[in-house]
């Protein structure tokens, strides 16, 4: 008996320092993270905390890139294009404002980020680049991407908050709002060139900052401030930050706010 039990306790120990060497080895920083979407192979790009360790859990933050950043994928996320982008940069220059996992997947060619239903309501920009009809949608690419990085890592799952720039901006607030299982909180910059007042009840139920440039005629501000009275009208708190004399490129001015990256952080899914 006594045999046995020294013979178990040595296997836990040696499982435990296994596991500790793994953790030491990690890769952190800019990683390729390798998932698969119904049989298709795909990679993300994924910024890994170099604190990382598995004894707590961590926030995940997924961005989501503009219409110019789409793509079929070839196993290397971390890219020249991918470096570009300011939300990465700001990781590069002030990586303590991150404690947290920073997910950059990648859209399709000929795809937008989340289904939008037919005839909605948008800027006269879109409708002249998309018309009235649906448009193909990556929403199973984002969802198995955040569902193989929990999978994977000690992740905090009322901690996931989805952001994104223009396409991934419109992106980012209609896959909350069909996601409220998963997501706790979005921060959607120039993604008001299509709104859908229908999912305002939903989002009214979680945090939600929307970010927008005055004279940008492609994501219109009136727009925003209709989504913004929309969830008010459903009793949410939602904050609406507006850029007097900004256009469509002001996704710098987003991301290198410590204010919002420290909103983001702070966000935690509602439990009813």
């Amino acid at each position: 008996m006594r045999s046995r039990f020294a013979f178990r306790v040595y296997l836990a120990l040696m499982v435990a320092s296994v596991h500790g060497a793994g953790q030491q080895s990690a890769e952190t920083g800019f990683v390729n993270f390798a998932f698969n979407v119904e049989g298709a192979e795909r990679t993300a790009g994924l910024y890994v905390p170099p604190e990382y360790d598995s004894s707590k859990r961590w926030p995940l933050i997924v961005f989501l890139h503009g219409g110019g950043g789409n793509g079929d994928n070839n196993g290397n996320a971390v890219t020249e294009r991918f470096n570009r982008q300011s939300l990465v940069q700001e990781i590069r220059n002030h990586p303590k404002r991150f404690p947290a996992f920073v997910a950059f997947p990648r859209c399709p060619q000929g795809k937008i980020w989340s289904p939008i239903p037919a005839d909605p309501v948008q800027s006269s920009w879109r409708l002249q680049r998309h018309g009235r009809d649906p448009i193909p949608d990556a929403e199973d690419h984002v969802t198995a991407l955040i569902d193989s990085i929990i999978a994977e890592f000690a992740v905090d799952t009322d901690r996931v908050v989805i952001t994104g720039y223009s396409m991934g901006g419109e992106g980012s607030i209609r896959y909350a709002a069909l996601h409220p299982e998963r997501i706790a909180a979005v921060a959607s910059a120039a993604g008001s060139a299509v709104i859908v007042l229908e999912d305002a009840p939903v989002l009214a139920g979680m945090g939600v900052w929307l970010f927008q440039g005055e004279t940008d005629h492609l994501s219109t501000a009136p727009l925003a401030k209709r989504m913004v009275a929309a969830i008010q009208a459903n009793g949410g708190n939602p904050r609406y930050t507006e850029y007097a004399g900004v256009g469509h490129g002001m996704a710098r001015r987003v991301f290198e706010d410590p204010e919002v990256i420290a909103w983001m952080l702070d966000q935690r899914r509602r439990r009813k």
